[in-house]
């Protein structure tokens, strides 16, 4: 299970660092991915991961709630904080660390969560695993990625780094604490779909969309039914 989980998190490092030739690739149809995207990612978090999230903090600790929240709130005060203050051109810098950082602590935590769920189940892992590439080829913060691509790598391997973590102090980190960590991932996500993921106005492919919902639904079930 660490295999899969090292893989899957290697995979995510390499759409983190080639995002923005990723979006590039896409041209004109980036509109439509996007849309496709959020309708997988809507379908993945209301239909799987937050009901079984919601089930085990009703039987464990309603104060779990709390993690997604948190998570929430933590990706729009950073955000919020950058588009007030990447006016001026003196604190570039910063506003890049800013960015850095907050990628690298989300990123390991979903390192965490990715191995967690590897463990229970191979299927359980790569249903978070498409979502999860999509929320990493779309920036949530707005400014430019850091021009050193030394830097650019090490911040790629941050979900790796929360693999290596969470296999050394799993038996540590079990219960509430990944169960908050998963509530955590679970606010951030949902954030970062509304929004970013769904297109606002006029903006967007609803078709698309749907199809996104249609595609994934399916694939959601059969998995619970498992």
């Amino acid at each position: 299970m660490l295999i899969i989980a090292v893989i899957l998190a290697f995979i995510l490092g390499l759409v983190q660092f080639f995002s923005e030739q990723i979006v590039n690739t896409c041209g004109k149809y980036y509109t439509h991915v996007l849309s496709f995207s959020a309708g997988i990612s809507v379908t993945y978090l209301f239909v799987d991961l937050f009901p079984a999230f919601s089930i085990n903090a009703v039987e464990t600790n309603q104060f779990l709630f709390v993690t997604v929240l948190i998570g929430f709130i933590f990706i729009h005060l950073i955000e919020k904080y950058v588009y007030q203050h990447s006016k001026d051109d003196s604190i570039d810098e910063r506003l890049e660390g800013l960015n850095q950082f907050t990628s690298v602590f989300y990123h390991v935590v979903l390192g965490i969560v990715i191995f967690d769920f590897s463990e229970k189940s191979i299927i359980k892992a790569l249903l978070l695993f498409v979502p999860i590439v999509i929320f990493t080829g779309v920036s949530t913060l707005p400014v430019r990625r850091h021009s050193s691509s030394l830097i650019r790598f090490f911040v790629s391997l941050s979900t790796l780094v929360g693999v290596i973590v969470a296999w050394v102090l799993f038996d540590y980190i079990q219960g509430f604490i990944l169960n908050g960590l998963i509530g955590f991932v679970i606010g951030g996500l949902l954030f970062s779909v509304i929004r970013h993921s769904i297109p606002h106005g006029k903006k967007g492919k609803p078709l698309f969309f749907i199809i996104g919902v249609l595609v994934y639904t399916p694939i959601v079930l059969w998995t619970l039914l498992l």
